[in-house]
Formats: C-alpha cells, sequence, structure tokens
C-alpha cells in the first residue's frame, strides 16, 4: 500500500441551516459499517457535520469515518463520509 496524505472527502455548505439539527444516532468514536453492500467498509466516526454532499446533493448530518487498516476501500482512501441511513453500529449483523 502506498502511504496516502490524509484527505477530507468533498463537501458543500447548506443554503439554510435549522435551528435545531437532527438528533445524531452515532457518537464519535463509535465503530461502524456501511449497510447493504456485498463488501461493506467500516472505521470509526471521526465528526460529525450538517451539510450538503458534494457527490449526492443531500441535506443533512454527514459522519467523518475514518476507515479500519482492513476496510476494503483503505488501499484508496482514509476518510469518508456517511449518511445516518447508510451505515450501522458495527457490532450489529449485517441487514439484507
Amino acid at each position: 500500500m502506498s502511504h496516502l496524505p490524509p484527505q477530507v472527502p468533498p463537501f458543500g455548505l447548506p443554503e439554510d441551516i435549522p435551528e435545531t439539527l437532527p438528533k445524531q444516532q452515532f457518537q464519535l468514536g463509535d465503530s461502524v459499517r456501511w449497510r447493504q453492500v456485498p463488501n461493506p467498509d467500516f472505521g470509526c466516526i471521526l465528526g460529525v457535520i450538517y451539510t450538503h454532499s458534494a457527490s449526492c446533493l443531500i441535506t443533512g448530518l454527514h459522519y467523518l469515518v475514518l476507515l479500519d487498516k482492513q476496510s476494503p476501500s483503505s488501499q484508496i482512501t482514509r476518510y469518508d463520509f456517511a449518511f445516518e441511513e447508510d451505515i450501522e453500529h458495527l457490532n450489529q449483523p449485517f441487514s439484507s
């Protein structure tokens, strides 16, 4: 594996920020994995932001995940953003 420079995935600021943000389902340090994919990435929650996703144009809570060295995508990136709907706690059984 080549050395990857730390790089945060792209994000954009939402036009309107609500007065009350949604309650977080995940906390800093939680171990999570992506749901409903055959070979899911997994890692640790490093941060949470309320933002507008640059890649899929959705506004809401996005979790910054530091990928585990054994995670499938760790060869190409160290970090990824995830929506709450896309991840689950690592100790939960895989969703079908």
